[in-house]
């Protein structure tokens, strides 16, 4: 007796009940998606001041005012971001997650217009929110996140505070856990009184993968 689609399907069944899952009616695209590599290492992004952990919005993160990029790495590589805002009263945050095998929608799609920093983003049988077209499953699975705690009055042990001693700077770190593509958000949270609200401002991301 071949068992192998049982076992598929019991392994989809564990995945959904491990997974924190964010439902949705339908998946969106962010507006760009910044893709570094060994030749891509620099760019610029712009998100608002709050647009990482927003407390208007349950201290979610919103996708639209946040901005995204992608990188790949092989299992047991290091990949660090560096991300320097134009405005020391601005304070970085940045989320990493995996979207490895089990992720069969297009990267270009992510779950919702708003997303959680320290937990998976998930959606099983996923829609396109402008087509309806179906997409696959989107799914997340979290990695890494953190947020520039230098000057910063906003202190959430959850949120894994950094500091450097350098205001509106954030370096974070970690271990790829397979060989595949991360995507991650960048954004800002609990800005300096007199930063603009109102506009998206630049961050500086750097992007390296390396060797232990």
């Amino acid at each position: 007796m071949n068992t192998t689609p049982f076992k598929q399907l019991a392994s989809l069944l564990c995945l959904s009940a491990s997974l924190v899952t964010v439902s949705a009616h339908a998946a969106t695209r962010p507006s760009s998606i910044v893709k570094f590599d060994s030749t891509t290492t620099e760019a610029t992004f712009s998100a608002k001041v709050s647009s990482w952990r927003d407390p208007a919005f349950g201290d979610m993160g919103w996708t639209h005012s946040s901005a995204w990029g992608t990188v790949h790495a092989k299992r047991n590589q290091i990949v660090t971001i560096k991300i320097v805002s134009a405005d020391a009263g601005l304070h970085p945050g940045v989320t990493f997650w995996l979207r490895g095998k089990d992720d069969t929608a297009p990267n270009k799609y992510v779950v919702d217009h708003f997303y959680p920093q320290n937990a998976n983003f998930t959606e099983f049988g996923a829609s396109d929110e402008t087509s309806g077209k179906s997409i696959g499953n989107i799914i997340m699975r979290h990695i890494a996140h953190g947020y520039d705690a230098d000057g910063n009055s906003e202190n959430v042990s959850e949120m894994n505070p950094i500091t450097d001693g350098v205001a509106g700077q954030l370096e974070l770190s970690f271990k790829a856990t397979a060989s595949r593509y991360y995507q991650f958000v960048v954004g800002g949270f609990n800005p300096d009184e007199g930063v603009d609200a109102s506009i998206k401002h630049d961050f500086k991301v750097t992007v390296t993968v390396s060797d232990e």
